[in-house]
């Protein structure tokens, strides 16, 4: 069962892209399967930016938070994002495939 973490930020695309691109290898090396970012475009939240992260289980995902913790390059990107940036909401998703 994939675990999906999913983010919303208060922050502009524009700044933000170059950001998700940088840590998206990072994420990947700790076993991430997939990064997905976008602008929501309808709904209350239209305009936040919406980041989509998934593993492949929940063991994984527990790894790659304790590693995150500690890995200085995922924490200096993500002191950056929270500079032109507010965290918004975050959901963990624990997803099957149909």
């Amino acid at each position: 069962m994939a675990i999906v973490q999913v983010s919303r930020w208060k922050a502009s695309a524009e700044q933000a892209l170059p950001l998700a691109r940088q840590i998206a290898p990072v994420l990947k090396g700790h076993g991430a399967v997939s990064v997905r970012f976008g602008p929501c475009h309808a709904g209350a939240d239209a305009g936040k930016i919406y980041v989509a992260i998934t593993f492949p289980d929940w063991a994984t995902y527990g790894r790659a938070m304790q590693a995150m913790a500690t890995d200085a390059q995922y924490q200096r990107i993500y002191a950056e994002a929270s500079k032109i940036g507010e965290l918004q909401d975050r959901s963990i998703i624990a997803a099957e495939e149909l």
